[in-house]
């Protein structure tokens, strides 16, 4: 049980998919995040999508040359690999490689290109928008998160609700 009271380990999945060696599956798993991203990081640049597969490329080479950041969550690797990447984009480095056969099948069918996440953070007030990411992409606990931001811890959960709210508004309304 994890501090937050979840009663599965949000990362348990990521590891035990790592240690079977099955990293196909957390592509797909992570795809509409990296799509998502991808898409939002280059404002709807036609060379999102490619941006993207350059993401998988280097996610699958690392771990196929056995790199995997012990202690580091696997979620928090993607999303590093996601802003080096988008960074290369930014710096006129090549984005053209294709992703390997075996991985189109796995990824899922699911459409970002009309709503990310990116997207529903910008609209938050400035405040908010760093309480949902320190949560979830920083992977922090509320706790922290009040400590880090020198916040009351009832402003984070107040945060992570008016948050929650758009998100879901902008999910449903879509």
């Amino acid at each position: 049980m994890t501090d937050d009271g979840d009663a599965y380990d949000k990362d348990a999945f990521d590891r035990e998919q790592l240690a079977a060696g099955r990293i196909e599956v957390l592509l797909a798993k992570y795809r509409p995040i990296i799509l998502g991203r991808c898409i939002a990081g280059l404002k709807g640049h036609p060379d999102a999508e490619d941006v993207a597969q350059d993401v998988y490329l280097r996610l699958l080479s690392e771990f196929h040359r056995g790199k995997r950041y012990p202690g580091v969550p696997y979620r928090v690797v993607v999303h590093q690999v996601i802003g080096w990447t988008l960074k290369d984009f930014f710096a006129e480095r090549p984005t053209g490689t294709p992703l390997p056969d075996e991985l189109d099948s796995a990824a899922p069918d699911d459409d970002l290109s009309r709503l990310t996440l990116e997207s529903v953070f910008e609209s938050l007030p400035e405040g908010d928008r760093a309480v949902l990411t320190l949560r979830y992409i920083a992977g922090l606990e509320p706790a922290q998160i009040a400590e880090q931001l020198g916040k009351q811890p009832n402003a984070v959960y107040q945060s992570l609700h008016r948050g929650h709210k758009a998100l879901k508004e902008a999910w449903v309304h879509d």
